[in-house]
Parts: C-alpha cells; structure tokens; sequence
C-alpha cells in the first residue's frame, strides 16, 4: 500500500507532460541503457573472445608448421650421422690421398642432392677438422674448421655443449642485402677420436612463408633471445621480438597486448623442437581485430542512441499534442461547471477525447463514468491488440518448418538430375537425408539399429564421394541380428565413424579401409566393432584417448566426440557399457562400443 501511495502521489502531482516524461525515463530510457549496457559489456567480451581464438588457431597453425619442418630436419641430421661413409671420412680410415680426396667429392654431391631436393632448406654446409682433408681441397658443402671459424660464435657453442642447437643468423642475399633465417647447428660426436663435425642446416623463409597462411595476421617467429627472422613485414625481420617473453604466462599468452607501441589482439606460443633446448617462439598479431570491435561497439552505441533519441522526440511530440487536447477539454469542463455552456467544438478528430468532448455538452453529470469506460476500452483495445500480435507470431512460427528445406534440396537435386548430373543429385540426396535423420534425432532417446546403420551409411557414402579413392568402407551385422527389431540411443556410431575417417585415415592418401560389424556379444549385449586401417596410435597417445573418455579433453577438440558417446552411453545404460579402444602405429585402430540388446518385439509382447 505504502508503494502504490508513493506512485500515486509521484504521478497526480505532476502535469501529463512531465508524467509521460517520467515514464520514458522509467520505462524506456533506464532499462534500455541498463539491458543496453550488459548485452555490450557481453557481446565486447564474448567478440573479443572468439578473436582471441582465432589469433590462438593462427599461432598454433604456425607452430606446427616448425613443428613438421624442424622434425624433417632432424631427420636429415640423423641420416647424415649415421652414414657410414661419413664415419669413415671424420674417423681418418683413408690411407690413399687419392681415395679420400674421391670420397670427399662423393659426400660433396650426396649433400648437394639433399639440399637440391629438399625445399625447406636454403644452404647446407658440413664443417670438421681441417687435418681430415690431408690437402684435398674442400668441397661446396664440407669445409674445414679454419681459424676464422673457430672463433664464431656457434662454433664455441658446439665445441662447450654436445647438445644440438637453434639460432637466427644473418645471411648476406642478392644485393648483399642482409636478413635473418633459422639454423640448426648439429654436432656429430666421433669419440673413437675425441673429435666432432657440425652439420648446419639453414631454414628457407620463402618455404616457410609458403605454408603460413598471413591473411589479416602479422607473423613474427624468433628463437630464443635471437632477433626475429621471419616476420610478414620482412623489414622488422632482425629486430626484437615485440613483446616479452620473460614476463608472459609460461612464454604462451594470448589476448590484448601492446605491439609496438599500438594494442593488438594477439598470441603468443612457442615450440620446443626435438633433441634440443631452445624453444622458438610464434607471434600472431590480428591487425584489424581491435578496429573491428570498436567499430561494431560503435554500431550499438549509435544504434542505441538513435532509438533513444527518436522514441524521446515521438514522447515529445505526442506529449504536446495530447497535453494541448487535454488543456482544450480541460478549459470547456471548467465553462461547464460555472454554467457557460457555449462550448466552441474545437477538439477535431475521432477519439475517446473528441467523444468526451461531444458527450460533455449533453451529459456532464455522467463524465466520471464516461471516463472510466474510456479507460476500460483503452485496456481491451491494448489486450485484443496483444493477442492478435502473439497469434501472428505464433503463425509466422509454425510456418518455419524443416520441410521448407528437404523440399528445396529435392528442388535442386532434380534439377541436378535433370540437366544429367547425377553425381550431384545423389550427393544431395544423400545430405537431404542425412540432415533428416539428424533433425528427427536431435532429441529423441531412441531409434532403431536398421536406421542407424543407414544414417551410417548415408555418412560414409558422402565421405567417399569427398574423397574418392581414399578409403572404402563396409558396414556387416551377424546373421543372428534383426536390426529392425532392436533400439538403439541415436547418433552413437556415425560419430565413431567420423573419427575414424577424420583421425584414423588423416595420413592415407589411397588404400583405407573403414570396416564396421555388427554382432552380438555373449547373449544380452550388442557390440559395434569400427575399424581403421590408418596410421594407429603410440602406447602413449593411446593411454591419453582412453584417459581422456571419461574425462573431457582440455583446450582441444580432438577426443571430445569419443567423449560425449561413451558419457552418454554410461547416462544411459549405465557404467558397465561405452567404449573400448585397440590400436597399434603402422595397423590401425578398432573402437568397440557395447551396449546392451533391447529387442523391441519382446518389450512390446
């Protein structure tokens, strides 16, 4: 009671120009600037999040780039240090001047073959005692340890630490313009002599900006506290990496950070290659990220603004023009009750207040109950107008309906056919089913095992038509199962599947084998066997994905899938079914998914 006083007395005390004012300050002002301000505050971060994201996949898209090329390199490095030829040059075995100086030009050409047919290096060099060369000349790719070399700052490195090691180096190009690449100086031990040989193996820039892809990215890549020796804008290349490595997280950050100078969304993220102890470094800025944002939150400022603004001016024209009227009627009821009936009909139109006014100069005893009807019709006008609003939205509703797109995929595959493409016809036919079986699935709790498989099947048929002569595939089912006589949790196998093409055949260009059975395990359990015949997993990798399925995997998709059908299986039918995973490097993988049999004859009998 206390409220409704205070609401009353706030708005009879105060004319209906200020009255209406106070209800656009109330009820359209406050509350679009409060929910205003929150879906920003929201909407900045959540837009913020995703680009951040996104610098984050850059970042790592780049490091597996050096993640892959710093591996081929060590391969090279391991050929090279177990080549028996070069063992036998390094260890001093050749008696005859002659013989060793033929062996040092066969090596010569065998490390000019693996430079010529590796793109990812740009020089290659093998430098060791220069006593080993008993006065053959040196070669383009082996040269001796001279005393100019000795003194190098890599040579001190090799000759203190047996251990391999990254650096950036300036290297002199065309027009002995300088720029900075990344090398690998590889110590090749010989402890039968107490003496060593460094193979150094110098990364191509042009190789590497050929698998980065830069678009709306900066790049900069260092190694350690070296200057920076692949970088999108080459002339930053030899400069310091743009921000601190020592103070970021663990060396990986990501988000708003101040690059040179100017606030960037970016991230930072670094790879340890193999066999060594420098860590390399990868910067992805967003150039455009921060603009795009203020400019959107520019957008919803303005667009939030105009709708004040102009909900204000209609509050305020109204307000006058009904502040007018109401002054119009206000003046003839006040002739009215000191009996001046000479009432100039001045209020036009045809409304409650026009009718009011008609109605005062016959029946000015009745005007409160006048009024009250007029209010009363004001309230059923705004309900019948409110119902009819939620019948047409319910109608617009029901008429979006998921039949709307089967028809137009048929539209277009029998278009498709009929201009003689049938392999797109079919293609479509088989993503109008797929999708139906989806939509229809979403949220039912059970199917049967026929239409599952068929969902399968529709789903591998698709992948092979992407694919072609990658992988084939075969769906069997023990003699002994009816599949339309059993249920079955949907969308269980067709994720497996997927796994198996997407992971399990990722390295297969041709020759993989998708192989799903069917059958039945003792006499109340229903097993569905998926294998692979790909790449396999390590021991560790697979102890990882086992760990990993009843846990979520963190920061990473990978697994995730595996996840969700083994919790559902265990939310389901309960802990003792779910998945089990076989799989071995070079053979292949196997996921079993057991469930139990439920025979949909026998429950409804």
């Amino acid at each position: 009671m206390k409220l409704d006083r205070i609401y009353f007395n706030f708005f009879s005390k105060q004319n209906v120009g200020r009255q209406l004012g106070s209800l656009y300050i109330f009820t359209i002002l406050l509350p679009v600037i409060l929910l205003g301000g929150i879906i920003y505050f929201f909407s900045y971060r959540q837009i913020t999040d995703n680009y951040t994201h996104l610098s984050e996949l850059q970042a790592r898209q780049v490091r597996s780039v050096f993640t892959t090329t710093t591996l081929y390199l060590q391969n090279i490095y391991d050929s090279v240090s177990t080549d028996e030829g070069l063992r036998k040059i390094l260890t001093g075995d050749y008696t005859d001047p002659e013989d060793l100086k033929h062996a040092l030009f066969e090596y010569d050409i065998y490390l000019s073959d693996i430079l010529e047919n590796n793109t990812s290096l740009s020089s290659l060099c093998l430098y060791m005692d220069e006593e080993l060369f008993y006065g053959a000349p040196s070669g383009s790719y082996l040269k001796p340890f001279t005393n100019d070399i000795k003194e190098t700052d890599w040579y001190i490195q090799a000759a203190s630490d047996p251990n391999n090691f990254w650096k950036s180096d300036v290297r002199l190009g065309q027009y002995d313009i300088p720029y900075q690449e990344l090398t690998y100086y590889c110590r090749i031990s010989l402890p039968t002599t107490g003496s060593f040989a460094v193979l150094i193996m110098t990364m191509s820039n042009d190789h590497l900006r050929s698998l980065i892809d830069e678009n709306e990215y900066d790049i900069y890549v260092s190694v350690n506290s070296d200057p920076v020796f692949l970088c999108t804008d080459r002339a930053y290349a030899g400069n310091a990496l743009p921000v601190d490595i020592e103070t970021a997280s663990f060396r990986q950050e990501s988000g708003r950070m101040e690059i040179l100078g100017e606030k960037r969304i970016a991230a930072l993220t670094y790879i340890t290659p193999y066999a060594t102890y420098d860590n390399i470094y990868v910067l992805a800025v967003s150039t455009n990220a921060l603009k795009h944002i203020h400019r959107l939150a520019l957008v919803f400022i303005l667009v939030t603004l105009f709708a004040l603004a102009f909900s204000a001016l209609l509050i305020f024209l109204y307000t006058r023009y009904f502040s007018a009227r109401i002054q119009t009627l206000r003046l003839a009821m006040h002739k009215v009750a000191h009996n001046d009936y000479e009432i100039v009909n001045s209020i036009q139109g045809d409304d409650e207040l026009s009718n009011t006014f008609q109605d005062l100069k016959s029946m000015v005893s009745t005007l409160k109950e006048t009024q009250a009807q007029i209010y009363e019709a004001q309230i059923r006008e705004q309900m019948l107008y409110n119902q009819q609003q939620q019948m047409e939205l319910k109608l617009l509703t029901s008429q979006i309906n998921p039949h709307f797109l089967y028809n137009t995929l048929e539209t277009i595959r029998m278009k498709a056919f009929s201009e003689g493409n049938r392999e797109v016809a079919n293609a479509i036919k088989l993503l109008g089913k797929s999708m139906r079986y989806v939509l229809n699935n979403t949220k039912s709790s059970a199917t049967t095992l026929d239409k599952e498989l068929d969902y399968v099947q529709t789903y591998l048929a698709i992948q092979k038509l992407r694919f072609s002569t990658k992988f084939d595939y075969s769906i069997r089912v023990d003699k002994r199962i009816i599949p339309s006589r059993y249920s079955i949790l949907p969308l269980l196998i067709q994720p497996i599947a997927e796994n198996a093409v997407s992971h399990g055949l990722k390295d297969i260009q041709e020759g993989g084998r998708v192989l799903i059975q069917i059958r039945r395990a003792a006499e109340d359990y229903l097993a569905a066997d998926i294998f692979d015949n790909g790449c396999g997993m390590a021991p560790e990798e697979l102890e990882q994905v086992v760990r990993h399925l009843d846990i979520l995997p963190p920061e990473s998709d990978h697994g995730v899938g595996l996840y969700n059908i083994n919790n559902r299986v265990h939310l389901y039918y309960g802990a003792q079914y779910g998945l089990t995973i076989i799989s071995r490097p070079g053979k292949g993988t196997l996921i079993t998914l057991t469930i139990p049999l439920v025979n949909i004859t026998e429950e409804e009998t």
